[in-house]
């Protein structure tokens, strides 16, 4: 008969396979933990009784497997390959199997003795679940030790959403180079990454629609991109004044190659126009910014960006403020509506009262 059972401050389980008793503990003073701890060694047993014993893999294998074969793009690997240095040197000698939550504690406690903060540990975690899901599918593992672990405890890291007045791109603009300002233009007028941006060709503009048709995206998920008046003029001018018609990219050397990357030219027109703390991403935050605020609601924001989930967007919902002030002066004509009928009702019984009064 299986079961489980406790001794002291620790449960043990215990169960009868093929004439052999088992008898183990689960090193675990939660009963659900030792219940779970059963059920796997029961299957384990039982695949051995079939000839049917999975070859076990250690996580170093599986990291390095999972790296080489990701469809994901080259800068998401790159990022997590940082993660997957700490994975392997922590837990990259225990197999798969071995992986549990108690495993996982250890991991996080380790890591928050060196100082790292929980956005890093968040991003681990976030790495690893992302390995464990990959070797189910290859039949490796059938659970992920990530997924019922307890993250609460991690704080979670408020996303960046620095962006820009009006008056202060108007500087930024003014300061910048002219090779660098319709780059600025069509990134605060599209909310294209920069990768999008200067990965651009003449086949993605499709102008008779004022549209920019994105096939590499970093969800892997082609979009469009309405260009505005301001985003079309821009793109317009940039054709019209070609040093290199054959090139197919939109912003080019004057071999024709692609742009490298405007960091230097960015950062100095930012510091000539004494603008602090702001990246090139921090574009996109503004155009997002700007779309709330002129009224633009999120879903539409949320397909132009290319976010996967609508959530992603709502970071940028506390800088709506109309629709809130018109909502809460709605409420308030309302309640005060309100006070008024039960007033006169009040007055009309009164009144009622006294003319029944001899």
């Amino acid at each position: 008969m299986a079961g489980v059972y406790r001794r002291g401050d620790v449960w043990w389980v215990r169960f009868r396979m093929g004439g052999v008793h088992v008898r183990r503990s689960a090193k675990t003073s939660k009963k659900a933990e030792a219940q779970a701890f059963l059920a796997k060694l029961m299957e384990e047993h039982a695949q051995a009784a079939r000839g049917e014993v999975r070859p076990r893999h250690l996580l170093t294998e599986a990291i390095d497997r999972f790296l080489e074969e990701s469809a994901l793009k080259k800068g998401t690997i790159e990022g997590y390959r940082f993660n997957a240095r700490t994975l392997t040197r922590l837990l990259g000698s225990l197999h798969l199997d071995e992986i549990d939550r108690r495993a996982l504690a250890e991991f996080v406690a380790i890591r928050k003795r060196t100082g790292v903060t929980d956005a890093t540990i968040r991003r681990d975690l976030a790495v690893l679940g992302s390995v464990f899901t990959t070797v189910i599918r290859w039949g490796w593992a059938d659970t992920s030790p990530v997924t019922a672990f307890n993250k609460r405890a991690l704080k979670l890291s408020r996303p960046r959403t620095r962006f820009l007045m009006r008056e202060e791109f108007d500087r930024l603009h003014e300061a910048a180079s002219d090779d660098l300002r319709p780059i600025l233009v069509l990134a605060v007028e599209t909310g294209m990454r920069k990768a999008e941006l200067l990965g651009l060709t003449l086949g993605n503009l499709d102008l008779r629609r004022r549209e920019a048709h994105l096939e590499d995206t970093k969800s892997s998920t082609p979009r469009r991109v309405p260009l505005s008046p301001r985003a079309f003029e821009t793109v317009r001018e940039l054709l019209e004044r070609r040093s290199r018609p054959r090139s197919s990219y939109l912003f080019c050397k004057p071999d024709g190659t692609r742009i490298g990357n405007p960091k230097k030219a960015f950062e100095g027109a930012c510091r000539r126009a004494g603008i602090d703390d702001f990246h090139f991403h921090d574009l996109r935050h503004t155009f997002a910014s700007w779309w709330v605020q002129d009224g633009g609601d999120l879903y539409r924001l949320s397909r132009i960006l290319g976010h996967t989930t609508l959530q992603m967007s709502s970071r940028y919902a506390h800088l709506r403020t109309n629709d809130l002030h018109e909502e809460i002066e709605r409420v308030a004509q309302k309640r005060t509506q309100e006070r008024i009928n039960r007033l006169d009702e009040g007055a009309k019984r009164q009144g009622a009262e006294d003319r029944n009064q001899p």
